[in-house]
């Protein structure tokens, strides 16, 4: 009762749900509905774009950019050769046959899978009511002057731990609301009944980054709607680091407004970070697997990465890492909180 309790407070503000239904109308309105006429889904792409395609080149390119050296080189080159087993892989089933959306397969996939394409604009919303949901359940007692009543047994801090299961269940439930609204809209307009089984590694989707424009190769064989549940996937796993991040900062300072300004300057921080640190250090390596990072190179995601990583699934290893440290300081957090004085 407690837990549907607390439920029942998240979702009971009208500024919630004013929220939601301008972030359903942003969704929508940003489809491109003019690109619903002339997509192609039968046509094979003429060539075999990973057929001699050397992955090396693609290293040697980084190195000389960014002057690499020391281990950080070595494990550049590791990752690229890695890749080149992928790539002949590639070049033998003849993924790049696939037909995707033709010509316009690159716009029609950053549309739907980049940071600020269909996926990743749920992403940054499904983030943004992480933090809020969180901060707003472990502040509800502050702001309406409850804390010394409700707080005062041990039974009474207990109630932490349903107010944590309460953001889990509300930030994932809005995510996954927006998503089957939006999607749903999105589908409905453009018809991927063709395309759902074509790989994602097509010919007509490419990677355009420093180094010029290079095929789409993820380290495993995805096809559309596999790379699509996979996002998903992934997406769900960093609004959670996100709902953990609340809670801890929402737990330990005891304040929302003072709460959500920290996990702000954290975040950026966590984002200028790798900008002043040597490329020559792995430290620098590290810094760009945070989930606010995560999200900011969505685009990458499955891939070889490029430039910002220098390990295979990048993506999972730093989703994961973050789970696990986020999960740790939350637990830290509670435990502070059993013991600590009301007053």
């Amino acid at each position: 009762m407690l837990f549907w309790y607390e439920i029942k407070k998240l979702l009971s503000g009208v500024a919630l749900w004013i929220f939601v239904v301008l972030c359903i109308a942003f969704n929508i309105w940003a489809i491109p509905w003019g690109l619903r006429e002339g997509l192609d889904t039968i046509t094979p792409f003429s060539t075999n774009v990973f057929e001699n395609h050397n992955t090396n080149e693609i290293a040697e390119s980084y190195r000389t950019f960014f002057e690499l050296s020391g281990r950080v080189t070595e494990r550049m080159n590791a990752k690229y050769e890695n890749l080149q087993v992928v790539v002949d892989d590639r070049a033998m089933t003849g993924d790049s046959f696939s037909a995707y959306f033709g010509e316009h397969t690159y716009i029609m996939h950053t549309n739907l899978f980049h940071g600020f394409g269909i996926t990743g604009r749920l992403l940054l919303q499904g983030i943004l009511l992480a933090v809020l949901l969180s901060l707003l359940s472990i502040g509800h007692e502050q702001i309406n002057n409850t804390a010394h009543g409700v707080y005062a047994t041990k039974t009474g801090r207990r109630l932490l731990l349903h107010k944590i299961a309460a953001s889990l269940t509300a930030g994932i439930g809005l995510y996954l609301l927006l998503a089957i609204i939006t999607f749903t809209v999105y589908f409905s307009v453009f018809d991927f009944n063709n395309v759902w089984y074509s790989s994602v590694s097509s010919g007509f989707n490419y990677i355009d980054d420093l180094m010029g424009v290079r095929p789409f190769i993820t380290w495993h064989s995805f096809t559309v709607a596999s790379y699509f549940w996979a996002t998903l996937g992934v997406s769900i796993g960093l609004i959670v680091c996100f709902i953990l991040m609340g809670i801890t900062v929402g737990t330990l300072l005891r304040n929302s407004y003072i709460s959500f300004l920290i996990v702000m300057v954290f975040n950026a921080v966590c984002i200028i970070i790798p900008l002043v640190i040597s490329r020559n250090f792995y430290v620098h390596y590290i810094a760009m697997h945070t989930p606010i990072f995560l999200w900011l190179n969505k685009r990458l995601w499955f891939t070889d990465g490029g430039f910002i990583t220098l390990w295979r699934n990048f993506e999972l290893w730093g989703m994961g890492i973050s789970l696990f440290v986020l999960t740790t300081f939350c637990v830290l957090a509670v435990k502070k909180f059993e013991k600590r004085d009301i007053a």
